[in-house]
């Protein structure tokens, strides 16, 4: 079972709890507004404006019980990954230990998608999204640099390993690790100015 198939009955059942209260609200107190009232005169449109607010209250004051629901439903399909993931290891089942591992990695990488989107979404404006963008770009030009400077500290402890255990091996492993740190130091230099041309 995938992740997908997973979240849909949650989401449905988190659509019916939302909307059930909002049909509610929406028969309660707002006329309809092309219904005759009892005094005779007809509805006017400011009722609708009227309604948006209410929801917009209904659903401010409803968002830490939205919120604490979703983050049940994450959290048990959190552990229904874990104890998949004990199954698959005890009975050495490879189909279900693919599908908990699924979970196990994407239950906390979508909280956290979810959790930036609505903090991206209401913090940032028009310049706000260019600088984010540049931001986002100096970022992964640090994480290059760094990755790097990662992959020749290690090409080195190989070097090494290969002076000590006269092993090929470690001499191909450390050739590799520093022709692939300078590309990505090529890379790294050559992209932002490429993507900021177009």
């Amino acid at each position: 079972m995938t992740v997908a198939k997973l979240l849909v009955f949650p989401v449905i059942i988190l659509f019916f709890i939302i909307l059930t209260p909002l049909q509610a609200l929406a028969a309660g107190d707002s006329p309809l507004p092309f219904l005759p009232q009892k005094d005779g005169t007809e509805g006017k449109s400011k009722d609708v404006g009227i309604f948006a607010e209410e929801i917009t209250n209904y659903l401010n004051g409803q968002a830490p019980e939205i919120s604490f629901t979703v983050t049940a439903v994450f959290a048990i399909m959190f552990l229904i990954g874990v104890i998949k993931m004990g199954y698959a290891l005890v009975t050495k089942t490879g189909a279900v230990l693919k599908g908990s591992t699924g979970i196990l990695i994407g239950i906390p990488i979508l909280v956290m998608s979810i959790r930036l989107f609505f903090i991206l979404f209401f913090t940032t404006s028009g310049p706000g999204v260019t600088l984010l963008v540049s931001v986002f770009m100096l970022l992964l030009t640090k994480a290059g640099f760094f990755a790097a400077i990662g992959m020749v500290l290690v090409g080195l402890v190989m070097r090494l390993f290969h002076k000590f255990l006269n092993h090929p091996e470690y001499a191909r492993w450390s050739k590799r690790l520093n022709i692939g740190a300078v590309c990505l130091s090529i890379l790294t230099a050559v992209m932002p100015m490429v993507i900021q041309g177009i």
